[in-house]
């Protein structure tokens, strides 16, 4: 099977995308695809050599963003000339699908991804038939979620393409000795240590976790809160931690790399992401909570988007609304009260995801998807 990947988001450049994008790329290659990569040209230090490095081949096309999306198009229809059996055309988003020459797709079967935000829930009507048009292009839709799916299904998806394709994770990187013992440093004489490991925005919820610290320290004065990420509220949650006075029981960690991270997921005790709306910003799926399952670690979870699909509640995690601190609360102190029935939902969590949802796995589902559409 030939597939080219056309993809606006690549490492090294970083993001939950660009992740998805490259460890499905690899896992497919190592099913024995053979797998090109057609991507943007971001200025990014160190791009060439992780180019070849690579497996799989990766052309970049770099350009302002009006041009380059339509030499990306043009490079596409290209390949879809050029010799060659049972050839795939996988897309990272309708975007990636929208301006190529849908006469040359007779051919190939065309598949895209669907992450969730891409698809607003009140398109303009130039919108809905931007997307539509796209979504007529494709054999399959494949939506990361249950809620993803929902959200794609009023643009009018071609019959019996929307299919859902749960995310991938990778198997942890090992924390180094420096790092596990940073980690240790950092949360000394500290439990229960809680954790947020992702970008620093209103919808992630850090903010509602800090806003209840001060009453859960009153029954857990040991607690620790360890915000690992960075991003657009990081400044006002600072400030909200210091107008709290909070600064010895919730620790900044910055942006952290894989060992870091795995330091950190190994140190604690319960991943929270009370997830929330904010707006038309929900989140798609939370690859996160299945990182953190991955260490045997209970997820505490928002009652929205895709979060009730990566955390079955009851099972591998609880969830509440995330809207609402009170629950927030309510919910945390209950995983808090009972720390053996944490780490039993904590190992259902892990051997839910090394049995569903590792790379290979992903990789696995989406060539059978393939193969129906034959």
């Amino acid at each position: 099977m030939n597939i080219l990947i056309s993809t606006q988001n690549f490492p090294p450049s970083a993001g939950g995308i660009q992740n998805y994008v490259y460890e499905l790329a690899l896992a497919l290659h190592h099913r024995g695809a053979v797998v090109e990569v057609l991507c943007d040209a971001p200025k990014h230090e160190g791009q060439i050599a992780f180019d070849e490095n690579l497996p799989i081949k990766v052309e970049r096309v770099s350009g302002i963003k009006w041009f380059r999306r339509r030499k990306k198009a043009k490079r596409v229809e290209q390949w879809l000339k050029q010799p060659g059996q049972d050839k795939v055309l996988l897309c990272d988003s309708w975007k990636s699908l929208e301006l190529i020459n849908d006469s040359g797709l007779e051919n190939c079967i065309v598949a895209c991804l669907a992450h969730g935000m891409e698809f607003p829930a009140q398109p303009s009507p130039k919108r809905l038939e931007r997307i539509s048009a796209a979504l007529q292009k494709a054999d399959l839709v494949l939506a990361n979620s249950s809620f993803t799916a929902e959200r794609v299904k009023p643009f009018s998806p071609p019959k019996n393409s929307l299919q859902i394709l749960l995310p991938g994770v990778s198997l942890p990187e090992p924390a180094s000795t420096q790092d596990r013992d940073w980690a240790q440093n950092l949360t000394a004489e500290k439990s229960p240590v809680l954790i947020t490991v992702g970008r620093l925005e209103q919808r992630k919820g850090q903010d509602k976790i800090i806003e209840i610290m001060p009453r859960v320290l009153q029954d857990y004065p040991d607690a620790v809160y360890l915000v690992a990420g960075s991003g657009p509220t990081e400044e006002a949650l600072k400030e909200q931690v210091e107008n709290l006075d909070l600064g010895k029981s919730v620790i900044f960690c910055g942006r952290v790399n894989d060992s870091q991270k795995s330091a950190l997921l190994e140190r604690s005790d319960l991943f929270l992401m009370p997830c929330r709306a904010v707006g038309d910003s929900v989140e798609g799926f939370g690859l996160v909570y299945l990182e953190a399952a991955m260490f045997g670690k209970a997820s505490l979870a928002g009652r929205v988007g895709g979060a009730v699909d990566a955390v079955l509640d009851g099972e591998t995690g609880l969830l509440c609304d995330g809207d609402n601190p009170i629950d927030v609360e309510r919910v945390l102190r209950k995983m808090l009260s009972d720390p053996d029935a944490c780490r039993e939902l904590g190992q259902r969590a892990k051997v839910r995801a090394e049995q569903q949802f590792l790379w290979r796995n992903v990789a696995e589902n989406i060539l059978n998807l393939i193969n129906r559409v034959k």
